[in-house]
């Protein structure tokens, strides 16, 4: 019986992950997949051949075989009728008239996106394509500050003609344009920092927007971005992106899926230095006069995962090996990202298991506005995951995903800051007695936004994880905090206002000192 249940098992997860990945990266393979849009790539692979450039040929079809995962994402726009709506920005004058226009359609008619996905594969011209590439050799060939940059890092950061799902269009003459001083009176030509700071200099005129735009995108380009001259943190990491490589630069994408023990997430940028290292930027900063692009603080939050986009297909990636639909909705859906979160931050292991004997795929989670949210994923090796590079001083939540629901471990598990792992299940044999308040926490190197502040005369809830959120007690605060009683040790707590904000953290409590550690 264990025999057949084992095969069972195995069935399921080779279904599932496959022993090749789901993306195959032949030409073939992509030709099939371009359908109709087939003779323009091979137009560009001719091109270059009966050329005799070896290398752009080669270029070409790294960039042809790693295709078919590429899309544009757009809005178009339609009345509440369904009606469509001849509407777009870029038939105004500005970006604030463009705006004008559009309230005035929205409180007339109503007015909503509908959401259109469109393949690169299938309508990407040879045009396009051979612009795109003449140009990208030419800027890495004929500037000092590209020339350390190997072959490869020059396929994957400075030739793609996208980096995200933004509006397919030529990007790289206006982008040029936009930063053309970046390359002028260096102290060192051969140092792509040097350049990178000035590309970011160029761009300071840019405002970031936190809210979402009155006119929304699912991610603007590069035309939008010239027009309305704002964006959000992607959309601006996103555009320091394709501003340094039309100058040559090999600049890479990072994010951290959700803050470990913050609210929301972050997006940003690294520059590949001539050593072949990373340095790290905020892609809506300017220089912070030291020299080099504002740094980004990667210390400032904790962080569980830091992720790379990448222009090619990433094999080791779960979107290579699962088919979406078996993948709960986030950033795993990406088959083009890489781990680089030891880059980061110090790292160290977290192991879990499930009694369920079917489960071939486990999730990590982090808190993060007021829920569980994936930070990474991991498949079954005997009875055990094993989650590999995770932050350190993170409070992780192990789930699987089957039938569209997750479901959570019993427990969470904190991963110290000396890499340890420790399993938070409460215990009852030995209550304790605290008072919270806002002078006992622990105080931590960490910029974290705890949004909580107990005033005296509010009422709070306290919550502990067993199983799931259980309601602990109710109790009115005084000018010395809010009492509880009978808490169990070895527990992680959740402590809710009258009215929550969705910005509340998640803690464990010391008994002996009654200090909060904020997760």
């Amino acid at each position: 019986m264990k025999y057949i249940l084992r095969l069972k098992v195995l069935s399921m997860f080779f279904s599932f992950c496959g022993i090749l990945s789901l993306y195959s990266q032949t030409l073939e393979d992509a030709f099939t997949a371009a359908g109709s849009n087939k003779k323009h790539l091979e137009a560009v692979l001719n091109h270059y051949k009966v050329a005799g450039e070896t290398q752009k040929y080669e270029a070409a079809k790294f960039l042809i075989k790693n295709m078919p995962i590429h899309e544009s994402h757009t809005y178009t726009w339609v009345s509440n009728t369904g009606v469509p709506i001849n509407f777009s920005e870029f038939n105004y004058e500005d970006f604030d008239v463009a705006l004008q226009a559009f309230k005035a359609i929205k409180d007339s008619i109503g007015i909503k996106p509908v959401l259109s996905k469109e393949k690169d594969i299938e309508v990407i011209t040879s045009k396009m394509l051979i612009k795109n590439i003449d140009h990208a050799f030419n800027v890495w060939k004929n500037n000092a500050w590209s020339q350390s940059y190997a072959f490869n890092t020059f396929c994957n950061y400075i030739l793609p003609y996208r980096s995200l799902i933004e509006p397919l269009e030529e990007w790289r003459d206006e982008c040029s344009f936009l930063v053309q001083h970046a390359g002028r009176n260096l102290e060192d030509d051969t140092d792509p920092v040097e350049v990178c700071t000035n590309v970011m200099n160029a761009l300071k005129g840019f405002t970031f927007r936190y809210t979402k735009s009155p006119i929304p995108a699912p991610l603007l380009g590069t035309q939008q971005l010239l027009f309305r001259r704002e964006g959000s943190c992607p959309e601006l990491a996103n555009l320091a992106v394709l501003a340094s490589r039309a100058m040559g630069l090999a600049v890479t994408y990072d994010f951290t899926p959700h803050y470990a023990a913050s609210s929301n997430r972050h997006f940003w940028n690294t520059i590949i230095d001539k050593n072949g290292e990373t340095i790290p930027f905020n892609g809506s900063s300017a220089s912070d006069g030291s020299g080099t692009p504002y740094h980004y603080d990667t210390n400032h939050k904790r962080m569980a995962k830091v992720f790379r986009k990448t222009y090619a297909i990433q094999n080791n990636a779960l979107a290579s090996q699962v088919k979406k639909e078996h993948i709960p909705y986030s950033f795993l859906w990406s088959s083009n990202i890489i781990d680089v979160t030891k880059e980061y931050v110090a790292v160290g292991t977290v192991t879990c298991n499930f009694k369920e004997q079917n489960v071939a795929i486990a999730y990590l989670n982090v808190f993060n506005v007021n829920s569980w949210s994936i930070v990474d994923w991991a498949k079954k090796e005997g009875d055990t995951f094993t989650f590999k590079n995770m932050g350190r001083a993170i409070v992780y939540m192990p789930s699987y995903y089957k039938n569209k629901k997750t479901t959570y471990a019993l427990y969470p598990i904190l991963l110290n800051k000396e890499g340890q792992q420790k399993l938070l299940k409460p215990n009852y044999s030995k209550p304790f007695n605290c008072t919270l308040s806002n002078t006992n926490k622990t105080i931590n190197k960490y910029q974290e936004n705890n949004s909580l502040t107990i005033e005296a005369g509010d009422t709070y809830t306290l919550y502990c994880w067993n199983k799931t959120w259980q309601k602990i007690a109710t109790s009115k605060a005084t000018i010395k905090g809010v009492q509880f009683t009978a808490l169990p040790t070895n527990a992680l707590f959740a402590l809710m206002p009258s009215t929550p904000d969705n910005f509340e953290r998640i803690f464990t409590i010391n008994q002996e000192t009654s200090q909060i550690t904020w997760y």
